[in-house]
């Protein structure tokens, strides 16, 4: 038995998320027709093209609330269509109220949660204890990125597609309300991390090689093992740890400096 921080340093990004309803009506809705989709994924599935390899969203914006960060601390994720989505067919179910969303991201929260055990017994799930705004920076930075996005959204630019504002709605409009909202609604991106930080110090679990300090034959190879959440979504850098981790079980040596793709 080693005595490590495992659980410790639990990290997520959180979000909020503010919907429109559209003005007008979108390709996406008009492909959710039961027969168009399934006609979609049978393409997709036979032929990897058209509209059932993509979702209604796919834009992204990373920005910095502040011009001395080094880093963006606010991503906005654009989504295409409403969060009620669902199949429809005329006469027999009908379509959704079609609408958009911007959904301000905090990217490098300073709160810090821990996975605990629930019970001496393996097969028990653990107890995940996020303690988000804990720290008291992240809820007026979310809050700082959610009126960033009502900004966005109420451009002129969006006006022939911009309906009434459904989520939170025009009523929130103070700090005090704006607070309430987010910590109403907040959820996180499914980005979680580092409770299995890597490092040399006191506080890691793994070293740089990803093996797990004082146990033998033991590696950690996923987003746990980031000390710290990146200024985007995980999923690459998880790829980019296995990649590594591949080559150093194999012990292949690394790749030059100058290597060329």
């Amino acid at each position: 038995m080693v005595d490590l921080p495992v659980g410790k340093n639990l990290q997520d990004h959180l979000a909020v998320i503010l919907f429109f309803r559209r003005l007008d009506e979108s390709a996406f809705l008009k492909q959710m027709r039961f027969d168009r989709m399934a006609v979609a994924m049978l393409r997709a599935y036979f032929f990897g093209t058209g509209p059932g390899t993509v979702v209604p969203g796919g834009l992204h914006a990373f920005i910095k609330t502040r011009p001395e960060l080094a880093v963006p601390d606010i991503e906005f994720m654009f989504r295409g269509a409403p969060a009620a989505t669902h199949l429809w067919f005329p006469l027999i179910r009908a379509a959704y109220v079609d609408g958009y969303g911007i959904r301000p991201t905090i990217l490098h929260p300073d709160s810090r949660g821990e996975i605990l055990l629930r019970s001496a017994d393996p097969r028990a799930a653990p107890r995940i204890v996020y303690n988000f705004f804990s720290a008291p920076d992240d809820l007026p930075r979310l809050r700082e990125g959610f009126k960033r996005a009502r900004d966005v959204a109420y451009q002129k630019p969006m006006a022939s597609y911009r309906g009434p504002e459904t989520s939170p709605g025009e009523g929130v409009k103070t700090d005090t309300e704006i607070d309430a909202w987010i910590r109403n609604t907040a959820i996180t991106a499914h980005h979680p991390c580092g409770t299995c930080a890597m490092g040399t110090g006191p506080d890691t679990v793994t070293d740089p090689q990803l093996r797990v300090h004082g146990v033998e034959h033991l590696r950690v190879v996923d987003a746990c093992v980031m000390p710290d959440l990146v200024s985007a979504h995980i999923n690459a850098c998880v790829l980019m740890i296995a990649e590594k981790a591949a080559d150093l079980i194999r012990n292949k040596p690394p790749l030059p400096a100058d290597y060329d793709a």
